[in-house]
């Protein structure tokens, strides 16, 4: 068995003439290359940074608007109970997720006339919020908000069971047709 400590390899590999060099060379330039992106990349960042905080700190902030929830434009539930804020949190957290679960599959058009529905009873919401906002908190405007958010859970469920429907009655009729 042969002493591989005592093994000499630069007798048997033999480099060609330049090449340790060329190859710090090429190892010098792709260091300057990437030190060259890294600051292009820190660059970047500091400037969405800068952009971020300054408009955060530019928005003009009026006291009488940060003092009464009346000032904005629109009354939230949150504004007139933490409870009622909670419950509506919940539903539009429902409506979200049933919208991203959506599957339209081949029925695009039955979907988009739900979703057209859908759109009116939100814009009759954003009208419920401006009521509330002119006449006060009003227990008929809330309770109307609160029927007009269950309204729009309701029908993208229903939406979900139609589709699930045309979709039975579609691989059926397919595997009728098979036969």
């Amino acid at each position: 068995m042969k002493d591989l400590r005592d093994f000499n390899y630069d007798e048997i590999i033999k480099m060609p003439d330049g090449h340790l060099e060329s190859f710090q060379t090429k190892l010098n330039k792709k260091t300057r290359a990437t030190s060259v992106e890294g600051w292009i990349q820190k660059f970047a960042a500091i400037l969405i940074i800068g952009i971020l905080i300054s408009t955060h700190w530019i928005q003009p902030e009026t006291s009488e608007s940060n003092s009464n929830p009346l000032a904005n434009e629109t009354i939230e539930l949150n504004d007139v109970s933490p409870e009622l804020g909670t419950l509506a949190s919940f539903i539009q957290a429902s409506i979200n997720y049933e919208l991203a679960t959506l599957d339209y599959g081949n029925y695009e058009d039955v979907a988009f006339s739900y979703l057209d529905e859908l759109e009116r009873i939100e814009n009759d919401y954003k009208e419920l919020q401006k009521e509330l906002k002119t006449s006060g908190f009003n227990q008929l405007i809330i309770e109307a908000m609160i029927e007009n958010l269950q309204l729009r859970l309701e029908l993208l469920q229903n939406l979900k069971l139609k589709l699930n429907e045309l979709k039975t009655l579609n691989h059926e009729k397919n595997t009728q047709q098979q036969l």
